[in-house]
């Protein structure tokens, strides 16, 4: 994250929040779907909370290695950048418009990128 930059920690907040924010809705689709497989609701439960565990440990192996390699952390940020927009236009975005949900799926990345705004504004 954005931590690793001097002066960044505004910068970083809001990244902290954002990836909190998309947390819980990912955590629960994927608690979803295990239910939908006939996976008990408690086992669904803590499988989805593993799945984001796995950001706590690789934002600890991201912090350490960003305070070895300081002048690569622009790289692996547009890097990063690069990846999600990639996914977010070449799967979130036609899944998203799947089934006859295309006005409010419309809406909603409307107002999720008008929220994001906001909170930009806020810091």
């Amino acid at each position: 994250m954005s931590y690793a930059s001097d002066g960044a920690s505004q910068i970083g907040n809001l990244i902290a929040l954002a990836i909190g924010l998309q947390n819980a809705p990912e955590g629960f689709l994927v608690a979803l779907f295990l239910v939908n497989q006939q996976i008990g609701r408690f086992k669904a439960f803590v499988i989805a909370t593993l799945t984001g565990a796995v950001e706590i440990v690789t934002s600890l192996l991201g912090f350490y290695l960003t305070s070895l390699f300081r002048g690569l952390v622009p790289y692996g940020l547009a890097f990063a950048a690069g990846a999600m927009l990639f996914i977010i236009y070449k799967e979130l975005i036609p899944e998203s418009h799947g089934d006859g949900n295309e006005r409010i799926s419309t809406y909603a990345f409307i107002i999720g990128i008008l929220f994001m705004i906001l909170l930009t504004e806020s810091f």
